[in-house]
């Protein structure tokens, strides 16, 4: 059960540095995913940033073997990153499916959070690593960080189980999907 924790905190806390998009949420009446509307906003420098930190960090990882990595920016706003890594010590490949939204404040990213359906989610932490993207990339630690977590099926037979984070780093959202692959 450790190393599946790890990899979850792992993946939480990557999955939280990936997200990252500038919008206003729009009213959720069905308790699903609120819309976003872009904002007039131009974030395209923090957004580059934060992926190139988020690449660097996560090809830094002596614990993890990069297979794959493609991000794509949707808009000055917002991403899409898809990887997958060996965990050295387990020997397993995992996959990840983030996206990133920039909000043009802390508080509309909270706004947005809190419109979320978290039902299923359990608050899993708020405080932030002593390292990770945003960090590099901001230089200092996110004063407000949230982390829930849904871990979907049986952890004890992988091929049953999917991972779900959604991050808060002050203005980012990071949503993220993981499974284990190999």
């Amino acid at each position: 059960m450790k190393p599946i924790t790890a990899i979850i905190v792992l993946s939480l806390v990557v999955a939280a540095l990936l997200i990252s998009g500038c919008t206003s949420s729009t009213s959720n009446s069905n308790n699903q995913t609120p819309s976003t509307t872009p904002s007039t906003g131009t974030h395209d420098v923090f957004l580059d940033g934060y992926l190139a930190a988020l690449k660097n960090f996560t090809y830094s990882n002596s614990s993890i073997s990069v297979k794959a990595w493609d991000a794509e920016k949707i808009n000055s706003t917002s991403a899409h990153v898809q990887r997958a890594y060996l965990v050295k010590s387990t020997n397993a490949t995992w996959s990840y499916d983030e996206n990133i939204l920039i909000f043009p404040t802390s508080q509309d990213a909270t706004n947005y959070l809190n419109a979320i359906n978290k039902t299923a989610y359990r608050l899993a932490s708020t405080q932030y690593p002593s390292e990770g993207a945003y960090l590099t990339a901001t230089g200092h630690a996110p004063q407000i960080y949230k982390q829930y977590v849904w871990n979907e099926g049986n952890p004890f037979n992988i091929s049953e189980y999917t991972g779900h984070a959604i991050t808060q780093l002050d203005n980012i959202i990071a949503t993220d999907t993981f499974k284990r692959v190999g």
